[in-house]
């Protein structure tokens, strides 16, 4: 058989010869993802942040014998682990309109206190769950007040700092 005749013979076995060898490669690399994370600390109500606290709504009646006291919650959400402070613009106040004195307490228990402490720190944020705190407010007794028509609106401020 000659040469023509074997490469017809090969061919029709099913078998294909070729004259460069197949070779299989790969090369790779590596590359850095660099990240920046800006932390950050809001109110919110458990599906996005608002900005707001439900009202503190205090009821007094002349020379009442003894505190009136209520209390608000808010819940905070911080970028896990990143520190952070809360704190009141004022904790102790005397309103313009009804001349009762009357404190606020920032606290991390639903249980009131009458303490004036007007802030917290070296909190820690846990991320998306956020963290529960209170507003306690508490008018002491044997106060005169001052007679208006209506109800006072003192507006308050809490400054989260992060």
């Amino acid at each position: 058989m000659g040469y023509k005749a074997s490469i017809i013979a090969a061919m029709g076995a099913g078998v294909l010869i070729t004259s460069a060898p197949a070779y299989a490669a790969s090369a790779a690399g590596q590359f850095n993802v660099n990240m920046t994370l800006t932390p950050k600390c809001e109110i919110f109500n458990g599906s996005g942040a608002t900005g707001t606290i439900g009202n503190l709504g205090l009821s007094y009646t002349s020379f009442q014998t003894s505190a009136s006291t209520a209390s608000t919650n808010f819940a905070v959400r911080c970028t896990n682990t990143h520190g952070y402070g809360l704190a009141l613009d004022n904790a102790s106040i005397t309103d313009g309109s009804t001349g009762l004195a009357y404190t606020l307490n920032l606290s991390s228990s639903s249980t009131h206190s009458s303490s004036t402490n007007a802030s917290l720190t070296g909190l820690s944020g846990n991320g998306n769950t956020g963290q529960t705190y209170y507003v306690h407010g508490t008018i002491a007794a044997g106060q005169d007040g001052t007679v208006t028509s209506g109800t006072a609106n003192n507006q308050r401020t809490l400054t989260i700092t992060y």
